[in-house]
This record gives structure tokens, sequence and C-alpha cells, in this order.
């Protein structure tokens, strides 16, 4: 591929980084993408206007296609605008200020708490269930044929995406992690494309361990994740929920294993919609003012016991338990309709009678001269 394009932009002589672009951008990218983005900004800052895609594909020691992809992940981001011809030839790119893209990413999110949630979201360790984490605390290496391994030795399309991988992990594989990415592509028939995506959001969150690749590769593989976008569905619900949990809690942090576990089955095993979990969460914190998810899973136990799914079920149950509590009430009123009348003698009104505090004890009548003589042994005293 010999296209040549023009590059043109903010940037000024000198090799001048944005601190927008170390903050916000540079620090969850893969380091070739890195590579390309700052030798661009030096090419540019040197005064130059065009360069091929094969010319930086040499400077990096990369292939032509790793070029691409790299200017693919700036496009994305909103750092460079790729312009194609009809064929789809790279012809030219312009690269933008980061900090006005950071500027206008926030304006876009509307609040602050949105760009806390995506930095929740980046924290958390699985895209997948509670079996998945089970799974990366007891996963036990994969295993792939001698002839698998000799058939996939010739597939050029495999041959690039271990180069790629190779890239992102920045350093030589090691001989499980060749075996893997072999059992992911040969055996699970994951494209090219999903395992690319797998490793670099697995790295994108620090973690290069193949057992825990491993771990959210086969969630992704039992939930029917077939491409690059389905995974960024599957990872976006699954963070969604969490992060909202969390915030209606008021917790301020990603949420515990244990805490992912009452989600895990209050989504997958109950089927309840989100919203009537979230419900419950705020009738949590006003009923005992403080998160406790035991006691959350007591309201949703009896939702669930009941076949309440969404907020209109909750509504409905809301107005049984209002007219079957007022019920209860009338009927107590009625039962004490004949209510009691007493004079303080305790004498009947009406046909019944109240003892008062002194009925219990026997009385008898006595004598004013009975008085007259306890009076007087009283004043002797």
């Amino acid at each position: 591929m010999e296209n040549v394009f023009s590059c043109t932009g903010y940037i000024k002589p000198n090799t001048v980084i944005s601190n927008a672009f170390i903050e916000h951008f540079m620090l969850d990218a893969n380091g070739s993408y890195v590579k390309v983005y700052l030798y661009l900004s030096k090419y540019i800052q040197a005064g130059k206007t065009d360069i091929s895609v094969s010319e930086l594909a040499d400077k990096m020691d990369s292939t032509e296609r790793d070029i691409i992809r790299a200017l693919q992940h700036w496009e994305k981001k909103g750092l460079i605008c790729i312009t194609v011809d009809n064929e789809d030839n790279l012809i030219s790119i312009d690269m933008y200020n980061p900090d006005d893209v950071y500027e206008s990413i926030k304006k876009d999110t509307q609040t602050d708490e949105v760009i806390d949630d995506i930095a929740s979201t980046e924290q958390m360790p699985f895209s997948g269930t509670k079996e998945t984490e089970n799974r990366f605390l007891n996963s036990k290496p994969v295993t792939v044929s001698p002839k698998q391994l000799k058939e996939l030795a010739s597939n050029q399309d495999f041959k690039w995406a271990c180069q790629v991988i190779e890239s992102f992990l920045e350093r030589p594989f090691k001989p499980n992690e060749i075996e893997l990415i072999s059992y992911l592509y040969g055996t699970l028939h994951f494209s090219s494309d999903l395992l690319l995506h797998l490793y670099e959001y697995c790295i994108s969150l620090g973690k290069s361990n193949s057992s825990y690749i491993q771990a959210v590769a086969l969630a992704w593989h039992e939930r029917g994740v077939k491409t690059p976008e389905d995974a960024k569905k599957e990872s976006t619900d699954y963070n969604t929920a969490h992060t909202a949990i969390s915030k209606a809690f008021g917790l301020g942090r990603p949420l515990a294993m244990i805490e992912k576990q009452f989600v895990e089955k209050w989504q997958k095993d109950w089927s309840i919609d989100l919203s009537v979990i979230l419900e419950a969460c705020n009738r949590t914190m006003l009923k005992i003012q403080k998160a406790d998810f035991k006691y959350t899973d007591g309201i949703l136990d009896n939702w669930h016991k009941s076949g309440i799914k969404t907020l209109l079920d909750v509504e409905k149950a809301d107005e049984i338990y209002a007219k079957n509590k007022a019920d209860k009430k009338s009927q107590k009123d009625n039962s004490n309709s004949g209510s009691y009348r007493y004079n303080t003698t305790g004498s009947s009104v009406n046909g019944y009678v109240k003892k008062n505090q002194f009925n219990t004890f026997r009385q008898r009548d006595t004598s004013h001269a009975e008085i007259s003589e306890l009076e007087k042994k009283l004043l002797n005293r």
C-alpha cells in the first residue's frame, strides 16, 4: 500500500504533546497506538506535510495493517479525522487539539457523574458473570493438539493476529499464551478481530494474565459473543447495572465480588428488571439508611416469589398491600364498634362492666364510728 496522505492540524513545532492527551487519552491506549500518535505529532511539528502508511510501518517496524488500526483507534477517540477515496484508500488525516476534544466530551456527558461512571466501569474486572469470576480463580490452561497448531501455523490471518497481540503485550509470548490464542481461534472460532478486541480490552484494564483473559473469553463464548460489537454491548450492559446500583447505594466505588453475586442472582436467575432492583435499593436506603445487599435481597426475594418483574408490578403490589391493610384496620374497628363506656365506679353501661383498679380488691362498707376510732389510733401513734 503506497497511499500518501497529507497531515494538517493545530500542533505547532517543538513536538508539544497536550496534557489532555496524556491524562485522558494516552493512559488507557495500547502502546503501539501511542507510538503512532507521537510520531505523527513530531512529523507534523517538524514542518512536514505528507507521509505514507508504508513509511510509518517501516519506522515503527510494524505492518501497514497495524498502522491503519492505530489510526482508526485515534479516530474513534476523536483526536484525528481520516479521509479515504472512493476505493477506501487512506488519502489524508487531520489532527485535532486534545484539549478541545476533551472539553467537547465533557459537554456531551452533561454532568461529572457520567464521567465518574465511565471511570468506575473501566475498573470493573469482568464483563461476565459470577461463573466467570469463579472460572478465573479455578481456571485450568486450555490445550490444543499438535495437529491444530500445525494447521494454524500456516494460517496468515491467525499469524497476523498473533503479531498484533504480541505488540499489545509488548513482550514475547509465553507457551501457554500461544495455546490459549490457538484454542480461542481454532476451537471456539474467535475471529481475528474479536481476538484483538479481547486482548485490547483486558490490557486496557491492566490485566494481561492469560488466566484472566481466558476467563473473559470463555464468558463471551457462553453468551454468544461473535464480534467486537457484541463484546462491547456485553461489557456495557454488565457494567451499567453495577454502576447504577453502586450510585443508588451511594457507595462511590465499584461493587465487590460478593455484591456482584447478588446482582447476578437478581438479574440472571430471577430475571428482575434493573429499574425494579434500583427501586428495592432506594427502599433499603429509606428504611435503614445504609447500603445493605441482604436487606435488598429480602425485598427482591418477596417480589420474585410474587411474580413481580417490572415497576408497574411493584405499583400494583403496593396498591394491593395498602388496600389489604386498610381492610384489616376496618375489620378491627368494626369488632370494637360496641365500644365500652364506663362510669368511674365500674357500674355497667349498655350491658358491659369494666372494673376499675379498686374493683379487684374486696370492698365493704365502713361506719363513721369506725373511721373516727381509726383516726384516734393514728394520732396517738
